[in-house]
């Protein structure tokens, strides 16, 4: 599969689903972009750059990841920490890690409350995002009902994901390995990384899903040798959340079957 086809595949999939689909992709060959600015409910997807907004802060010297973090205020939703006996602290790097890796909202929070919101709206005016936004924790209905929404579009999920990007210098080597590392151990993979063969060491797959009634994201970078994609999928309007999953699925079969001819090709 080449560039070309893959793009048509994309667009097709993207018009012939019930849902309002919107992705951006950046491939070796070039930009894919469908309704790339359109703003959607985050969900948890936001956990990403509020990850990245943390390590930006270590690399500054302005926090500690070991340090210890009080679990005062649980809140459930996806995750474990609310649903365990016994747990009263954990550190920055751990909470940060469970938000990534099992979505975990309470530890989410907790990242949030350490580096402060204004600190990571600063984070995303830095890495030049337009549209998205975090003005809430996570399961904050107070909040919510008070009008404060997290949002993003796919465009600018890909400008955080390109934070990872050797060439980037948003974060130290350290932190990009470090959270590459924390989304490639992602335990939900039943969206883009759905058809990820499972002793094929050479294709790399991080990713951080979202998920809310009627919606279901998946943000992720693909690496297979020197290739590499990023691709942000927002999906809403779902009148059933498997029928979302399965598209973001068929999306994630696609690049890789276009990753892996590509690396084909090029080393024939």
């Amino acid at each position: 599969m080449d560039y070309i086809q893959l793009k048509e595949e994309l667009h097709r999939i993207a018009n012939d689903v019930a849902g309002d689909v919107s992705i951006y992709a950046t491939t070796p060959d070039g930009v894919i972009a469908i309704h790339e600015d359109e703003v959607k409910r985050s969900a948890s997807i936001l956990k990403v750059p509020v990850a990245m907004a943390c390590l930006a802060a270590a690399d500054r010297g302005e926090i500690d990841l070991d340090s210890l973090l009080k679990i005062e205020e649980p809140v459930g939703g996806s995750g474990v920490l609310a649903y365990l006996s016994g747990m009263e602290q954990i550190t920055l790097r751990n909470a940060l890690t469970l938000s990534i890796i099992v979505s975990d909202n309470t530890a989410a929070n907790l990242v949030i409350e350490h580096v402060g919101i204004e600190r990571i709206q600063n984070f995303f005016k830095h890495v030049g995002v337009t549209h998205s936004q975090l003005t809430r924790k996570f399961m904050d209905y107070d909040a919510l009902a008070q009008g404060l929404e997290n949002v993003a579009t796919a465009r600018d999920m890909v400008r955080f994901l390109a934070c990872l990007n050797p060439a980037s210098d948003i974060l130290s080597l350290t932190s990009k390995q470090q959270l590459k590392t924390i989304m490639r151990d992602q335990q939900l993979i039943d969206k883009l990384p759905a058809f990820q063969p499972i002793f094929d060491e050479t294709l790399i797959i991080g990713n951080k899903t979202g998920t809310l009634p009627g919606v279901e994201h998946d943000i992720a970078y693909f690496e297979n040798g020197e290739k590499r994609i990023d691709i942000a999928v927002l999906t809403t309007n779902w009148e059933d959340n498997h029928d979302g999953q399965q598209t973001l699925a068929q999306i994630g079969k696609v690049i890789i079957k276009y990753l892996r001819t590509a690396f084909t090709i090029s080393n024939v």
